[in-house]
C-alpha cells in the first residue's frame, strides 16, 4: 500500500513539474520551439493591419535572440482553415529603445492585406539559424504554436521541424 501512495506522490508530483514548466509568451503571441528547450520563435498576428512579427526567444521564451539574417521567409499554406499560397518575407526590425538594427535584431516583421481580420493560419519558416544552429521547414501555427505538444524525451522522435548543426 506504501508503494502506491509514493507512486501516485511521483507521479503527481512529476505532473506538477512540468505543468510549471510552461513557458509563457511575453507578447502574447504563438510560441514556436526550436529544439528541446533551445529557442523560440514567438509569432504576433495584429490582424486589424495583417501584421506578423516573429520574435526569437531562448529556450525559456524569457530573453531576446539576437540574429544576422537579413529576413524570415514563411510560406503560408492555410488561413483560417482555408489553403492558401501566400509567401511572408519577414524584414529586420530596428529598435532604437534596445539598440537592435538590421543584421542584429530579435525581431521581424511583413505586414499583408491577405493577413488582415485573419483569425488562424499555417506555414513552414523555410529556416532560421540560431546561435549557431540551423533549423529548416519549421512548422508554423497561429494562434496555437507547437509548445503544447507533448513530447517524450527520452527517445529520438519526429519533432515538426528538422534541425541541423552547421
Amino acid at each position: 500500500m506504501k508503494n502506491i501512495v509514493l507512486l501516485g506522490l511521483v507521479l503527481g508530483l512529476t505532473g506538477v513539474a512540468r505543468a510549471e514548466h510552461a513557458h509563457k509568451a511575453p507578447h502574447a503571441g504563438a510560441l514556436v520551439e526550436l529544439g528541446e528547450h533551445f529557442a523560440h520563435l514567438e509569432v504576433v498576428l495584429h490582424a486589424a493591419s495583417g501584421t506578423v512579427t516573429v520574435y526569437v526567444l531562448d529556450g525559456e521564451a524569457e530573453k531576446p535572440i539576437r540574429l544576422k539574417a537579413k529576413k524570415l521567409e514563411i510560406q503560408v499554406d492555410d488561413v483560417d482553415e482555408k489553403k492558401a499560397d501566400l509567401k511572408l518575407e519577414l524584414k529586420p526590425v530596428a529598435s532604437s529603445l534596445t539598440g537592435e538594427k538590421e543584421g542584429d535584431t530579435s525581431e521581424f516583421s511583413v505586414q499583408s492585406d491577405k493577413l488582415k481580420d485573419v483569425r488562424h493560419f499555417e506555414g513552414v519558416l523555410k529556416e532560421i539559424q540560431v546561435k549557431g544552429k540551423k533549423f529548416e521547414k519549421v512548422e508554423i501555427n497561429f494562434p496555437t504554436g507547437n509548445e503544447g505538444e507533448k513530447h517524450d524525451h527520452k527517445h529520438d522522435h519526429d519533432h515538426k521541424h528538422e534541425e541541423k548543426k552547421k
